[in-house]
């Protein structure tokens, strides 16, 4: 996928989130301290914990992410 910003190739993988929020490129199933490549984005102490598919461009910082699969709602 193209960077919509910059247009560099972006690579795909995932935003999990818990306790931390990381964009990993595989999901964790144990622990979500990020790997040599991997972004650790948040540090926090929420009550759930998930994932979503996610786009990173590595250029210019930016991540998109597709939450067309979970059930979140518009408010």
């Amino acid at each position: 996928m193209k960077c919509p910003v910059c247009n560099a190739e972006m690579e795909k993988g995932y935003i999990q989130y818990y306790r931390i929020l990381a964009w990993v490129r595989k999901k964790h199933k144990l622990s979500l301290a990020p790997r040599e490549g991997e972004l650790n984005m948040i540090n926090w102490n929420p009550f759930s914990y998930g994932s979503l598919d996610a786009y990173i461009c590595k250029s210019c910082k930016k991540i998109i992410m597709d939450y067309s699969d979970t059930d979140i709602e518009s408010r």
